[in-house]
């Protein structure tokens, strides 16, 4: 078989989950079998995952959008990205996050593109809107749809039952390289035990939350780290930190390129999100060997057992306290090192690296033979 030629088609590569699975897709395919370019069509931002343009074997494209009215600048988008699918006819289109398979697939003509777009979903679908939905079903006929939870994908093909054939819609989990997370020996924590969450300072994230019921914790008894993007809600959290004397014991931290060493410093992980698809983060800590606490909201597969390989917690401030409480009980005893253990095992055993690319490859095989035999 002729390598399959595949375009990874994205915005940009800012900092986010989402973004770090599609560079490590595009750092690890198989190049023996695919011909990979990758197409990064507004970057003026400038590229948070640099190291991109370092990949081996593959064909990069950038490109800075002129407009700063955005109808204009979509627009252009749009028009720059239907003249690169011109110029460059591929078997497979990939992409991810909705407004960046909205726009792929609008500039995507039929006649070359037909059932060759593939577009990722990454949160529960729950949260779309009819918008959303409505566009959605309109492209689902001709394309396909990868969620990375099974919850997702299930709510999505609930949805849309009437409108199409049920394999379009996929779930393929993240994968995460352990190599990268692995910890020999975790640091010997004293009266002070380290907290941390990470994600991007937006209101889904719920980081608030940690605020609220850390301020009513003893200020000499931990430390606690919120690290991710600026946004929308950082004011918010500064505020908090602020009016309430948390300077010597809180720590808000803008994106970061070595999360890695981060998580390797913390003792006990939280995940306070309202939702998530596949939580990125739960399982690069898990990898990291932390305590792992996570919000029901955000356990959206049972990534997390409670008492087995983490704490659930019911999303309220009262029960988050009392589960605070409890890890801190078992943190250093055979208990808490068990379930720390675990979370390890689980990562390892479910969301590799080699699991996700493998699923990803077959998928894009199985579209390209599908292709060939309607031709």
């Amino acid at each position: 078989m002729s390598k399959i030629k595949i375009a990874f088609i994205i915005s940009n590569l800012g900092q986010g989950g989402a973004e770090r699975q599609f560079l490590e897709l595009i750092r690890n395919i198989d190049k023996s079998r695919f011909n990979v370019s990758v197409c990064l069509y507004a970057v003026n931002k400038g590229v948070f995952y640099d190291e991109i343009e370092s990949v081996e074997n593959i064909i990069f494209t950038k490109k800075i959008l002129k407009h700063e009215n955005k109808l204009l600048k979509i627009l252009e988008a749009i028009f720059f990205i239907r003249n690169y699918l011109s110029k460059n006819v591929f078997d497979i289109v990939f992409t991810s996050l909705f407004m960046n398979g909205l726009l792929v697939r609008l500039a995507a003509s039929r006649r070359n593109y037909k059932n060759k777009v593939v577009s990722t979903i990454r949160n529960s679908f729950s949260i779309y809107t009819p918008k959303h939905i409505f566009i959605e079903k309109y492209f689902i006929k001709r394309s396909y749809i990868v969620a990375n939870s099974k919850s997702a994908a299930n709510d999505f093909k609930a949805i849309l039952k009437k409108n199409i054939n049920q394999s379009r819609i996929q779930f393929i989990y993240n994968g995460y390289d352990k190599n990268r997370y692995y910890v020999s020996e975790k640091r010997k924590p004293d009266e002070k035990l380290i907290y941390g969450n990470v994600g991007r300072m937006t209101t889904q994230k719920n980081q608030i939350q940690l605020l609220r019921v850390f301020s009513g914790q003893k200020k000499d008894s931990y430390k606690l780290q919120i690290i991710g993007s600026f946004s929308d809600e950082t004011e918010k959290l500064v505020s908090y930190v602020d009016s309430n004397g948390l300077k010597n014991c809180v720590e808000l931290i803008d994106k970061v390129q070595n999360i890695e060493d981060y998580y390797k410093g913390m003792d006990i992980f939280i995940l306070s999100s309202f939702y998530e698809g596949c939580p990125n983060v739960l399982f690069e800590a898990m990898l990291s060997k932390c305590f792992c606490i996570i919000s029901k909201h955000a356990n959206s597969d049972g990534f997390i057992i409670n008492g087995i390989n983490g704490y659930e917690y019911d999303g309220t401030d009262d029960d988050l306290c009392l589960v605070i409480e409890i890890t801190r009980s078992v943190y250093n005893t055979e208990e808490g090192y068990n379930i720390i253990e675990n979370g390890y095992k689980y990562a390892v055993e479910n969301f590799s690296m080699e699991a996700m690319v493998s699923n990803y490859e077959k998928l894009f095989i199985d579209i390209y033979e599908k292709n060939q035999g309607c031709n």
